[in-house]
């Protein structure tokens, strides 16, 4: 008799643990909680502003609280099934996902950046100075996305930035050549395949490296 009680009791036991499992996988199929179905490793970037996953998507459905805007950015062949159809991209390839919008992807590696919807105001520099040599792929109301790109041994002269999230996809050295006007061939090496939040700044940027720069810039807009 007491070994019967005793299976009754697991049997209750598990059946109870599987109802509550099923209960957290419908919350995140309603985008409630997204942080719930990932791993915290998933997470590249997180502040007041965006939230960037790597090779993981937690805000595929139309709608998730807290959150707007959403992008893929490639970092080789990515497939893509959304509420638009199939996409197929490739590496510095981006695509925008809107409200009301829909996808899941079946292969790849990528950025999902994700912005919130109630960030801080966004800063900008003393004085605007549009940066040339780059090639806008997206632009709206409140961001736009360019390709960054510059030769090697290539300047871009005095520009301006706003705050912004940006993807590196070649190992390039840059430097601002005003700090070191010796020709000394100091600098900062892009990691590919990394992602950094950054902040207003007015510049000349130098590639110094023997590979041409190419980032994805996801700047955002503000009133100048």
């Amino acid at each position: 008799m007491k070994n019967k009680y005793s299976l009754l009791w697991l049997s209750f036991f598990v059946i109870s643990v599987a109802s509550a499992n099923d209960t957290v996988i419908k919350l995140n199929n309603v985008g409630l909680n997204p942080d719930m179905q990932h791993q915290p490793d998933s997470v590249a970037l997180d502040n007041e502003y965006v939230r960037v996953m790597r090779n993981s998507t937690a805000f595929e459905l139309p709608e998730t609280v807290g959150f707007g805007t959403r992008l893929i950015v490639a970092l080789d062949k990515v497939k893509i099934h959304s509420s638009r159809g199939k996409i197929t991209m490739k590496r510095g390839e981006v695509v925008v996902f809107k409200a009301g919008e829909s996808y899941s992807l079946s292969a790849g590696e990528f950025f999902e950046v994700v912005f919130k919807t109630n960030h801080p105001p966004i800063k900008g520099p003393e004085e605007w100075l549009e940066p040339l040599k780059n090639a806008i792929v997206y632009e709206d109301e409140q961001f736009r996305v360019f390709e960054e790109r510059l030769a090697p041994g290539d300047t871009r002269e005095m520009h301006s930035h706003a705050e912004r999230v940006v993807i590196r996809l070649n190992p390039a050295r840059l430097t601002d050549p005003r700090f070191n006007p010796d020709g000394t061939t100091k600098g900062s090496l892009q990691v590919p395949n990394t992602v950094r939040f950054a902040q207003p700044v007015v510049h000349v940027v130098k590639n110094i490296s023997e590979v041409p720069l190419f980032n994805i810039v996801i700047e955002f807009k503000y009133p100048h």
